[in-house]
């Protein structure tokens, strides 16, 4: 029995002897073919080193070797040495290049890189900003069902920024987005079921978008609570807990919500310095204070024809006391 333990063990050990020989053979073959020029062989190199399989795990040899493959039209190699540039992995950051080997692999049909090309132009990074430009390259990743680019089509839907304004297509991007599990795309489904424009109000799958969007603390989704608390839609009103979510969603970026908190500190303190701040204005409230502030030229100069312009604009958002002033305002004359 002893004997035949000890030449089990014997020949156990001459087992992994083998493989390690032959391992080591295969490593040394791996390396000449990719250093006798074998895109393959470059591209399986640099994996290895990238892994640390079969070798010591290596970023730098594994950029070497996947620039080498790159250079020579791999695209999986593109993507690699763009993703690297872009992390400053075994290479020092570059943003510019990584979004050139990105573009590379993008315009011979990478789904990956397509979609970094899109982000990239979207923020600026490594090109110049440019969201018409991005605008085609999502619209090539939606196409294909990729739930960022699906969000950011109906983003521009709803803004109007690049294509016209379209809210019924801004919807159809949403669904398909949150569909994908979009938690960004269903807080934006939710603000425009909520709201009073293009598409009838819908407060109950509004609510229901929102309750799981705010568990992300998604600024939007805390905008769309707040807008329940303060109005009672499938919601209890509650004017001060509304007040802290349009806070949160203001520091958020939310620009609706920043606009709420506008008005807010002027009922406080009576002055329109942040009202004159705002980018954007979505309530008739909004432009019924600066109406009435460039008719007194309080804390602006005096100026009736812009105070006339913001009335209509109150107006024909529904302002009742904006339609009353323009009527009494024409009778005078």
């Amino acid at each position: 029995m002893k004997n035949r333990s000890t030449r089990g063990i014997i020949i156990f050990f001459a087992f992994l002897l083998l493989v390690s020989v032959f391992n080591g053979y295969a490593q040394q073959n791996l390396e000449l073919k990719a250093r006798s020029g074998n895109v393959t062989a470059m591209f399986k190199l640099a994996e290895e080193y990238y892994k640390g399989i079969g070798r010591l795990q290596d970023d730098r040899q594994a950029f070497i070797w996947y620039k080498q493959a790159a250079d020579k039209g791999n695209l999986e190699g593109s993507y690699m040495v763009a993703y690297m540039y872009e992390a400053g992995k075994g290479c020092s950051q570059n943003y510019t290049n990584a979004f050139n080997y990105y573009m590379k692999a993008a315009e011979r049909g990478h789904e990956n890189s397509q979609l970094k090309v899109a982000i990239m132009f979207d923020a600026g990074l490594g090109t110049k900003r440019s969201l018409s430009r991005a605008y085609l390259w999502y619209r090539i990743c939606a196409e294909r069902n990729e739930g960022l680019a699906q969000r950011r089509i109906a983003d521009c839907y709803l803004t109007g920024e690049v294509v016209e304004e379209n809210w019924q297509e801004a919807v159809y991007w949403y669904e398909k987005a949150v569909d994908n599990q979009d938690t960004v795309a269903m807080a934006y489904l939710a603000y425009i079921l909520s709201s009073n424009g293009a598409i009838a109000p819908n407060y109950a799958k509004a609510d229901s978008l929102t309750k799981i969007a705010l568990q992300k603390n998604i600024p939007m989704a805390e905008y769309v609570y707040a807008l329940f608390l303060e109005n009672g839609y499938e919601q209890k009103v509650n004017k001060k807990k509304a007040m802290e979510y349009y806070n949160k969603a203001a520091k958020g970026g939310i620009l609706q919500a920043k606009e709420v908190v506008a008005i807010e500190n002027y009922k406080k303190t009576n002055s329109i310095t942040q009202i004159l701040d705002l980018k954007q204005i979505y309530r008739a409230e909004t432009y019924l204070i600066l109406a009435q502030a460039y008719k007194e030229g309080k804390e602006v100069k005096k100026n009736n024809k812009k105070s006339l312009e913001y009335y209509r604009k109150a107006a024909n958002m529904g302002s009742l006391e904006a339609q009353t002033y323009l009527e009494n305002n024409k009778k005078r004359r």
